[in-house]
């Protein structure tokens, strides 16, 4: 019993889980689906291994197509700009004969973005895929499929949009690159 004065220490019958143990943490980033080549696809946490292309910031924006977060590049300069991500080595030994399989899901501020998906082998060769980003906030996704001609390379995974304006913002979300 708690006498007058005194705050008891057991928690009420009205307590929830929360307020015992508090918000439950973000969870860690998602294992690459099975198969996937690339281990941080869905940018869950940050943008590990993956580095900004042209005149631009890249970061993580909430919202994802299907999950918490997605990559956001926006321009930094004031005219329209090609920007994007690149993922060096995604595959840093590519057999030659070699077949890749890549998609990613992306969406862009204003609609109407063309997107490339490119696989590029640092020996020579490279295969590309451009979609158009759709219309309000719907994902639109790109695949491209590579053979590697290459003896001795790697391959590098790229995801740009051309004529990104000032303030203007091309999102990204679960990239996939499989043998295939």
């Amino acid at each position: 019993m708690v006498s007058a004065g005194e705050e008891s220490k057991e928690p009420s019958a009205a307590a929830t889980t929360l307020d015992v143990l508090g918000p439950p943490p973000t969870p860690p980033a998602r294992p690459a689906a099975f198969g996937n080549l690339i281990s941080n696809w869905s940018f869950e946490q940050d943008l590990r291994g993956w580095a900004a292309v042209g005149p631009a910031a890249a970061g993580r924006e909430l919202q994802g197509r299907t999950s918490g977060s997605s990559a956001a590049v926006r321009t930094t300069g004031g005219q329209p700009q090609r920007v994007g991500l690149v993922l060096l080595k995604a595959v840093p030994v590519a057999r030659q004969g070699s077949r890749y399989v890549a998609s990613a899901w992306v969406r862009s501020t204003p609609p109407g973005l063309k997107v490339t998906l490119r696989l590029v082998t640092t020996g020579g060769g490279s295969s590309q895929a451009v979609t158009t980003t759709p219309p309000g906030d719907r994902w639109g996704r790109v695949t491209v499929a590579h053979t590697v001609a290459a003896a001795q390379a790697s391959l590098d995974l790229q995801i740009m949009a051309a004529g990104v304006g000032p303030g203007e913002t091309l999102l990204i979300d679960e990239v996939e690159l499989r043998r295939g």
